[in-house]
């Protein structure tokens, strides 16, 4: 017999599950986004990869909750700066891809 406690960890762990595959989803989708913004741009996505770097809660035009997500990527434009971009989402939806272009947070000076 399942006490509450058992329920309980059951629902927990399907919970993060659940998470984790949207996480994943909303990563793959980043990483698609930043490519195209890259290579629109002919600038080169360093490491192939995005990372989350902020998740944070908000809300909609109605005033219902929902997740805003930051994923962070590097891309260079000659191969020894670094410059950062970014893709937010606001719930489900891509609000805003970047590539900051202005000022490398790294730079190898052997140019």
């Amino acid at each position: 017999m399942w006490t509450l406690g058992d329920v309980f960890i059951l629902i927990l762990v399907l919970a993060v599950v659940g998470f984790w595959v949207q996480h994943d989803r909303f990563r793959r989708r980043a990483l698609s986004l930043a490519r195209r913004a890259t290579e629109k741009a002919d600038v080169q996505l360093l490491d192939q990869s995005v990372s989350l770097r902020r998740l944070r809660l908000g809300r909609d035009d109605r005033g219902w909750p929902l997740l805003i997500r930051r994923f962070g990527f590097d891309f260079s434009r000659t191969g020894f700066d670094r410059y950062r971009g970014h893709v937010d989402f606001r719930g489900p939806h891509v609000s805003e891809v970047e590539l900051d272009l202005v000022d490398p947070h790294w730079r190898d000076e052997r140019h």
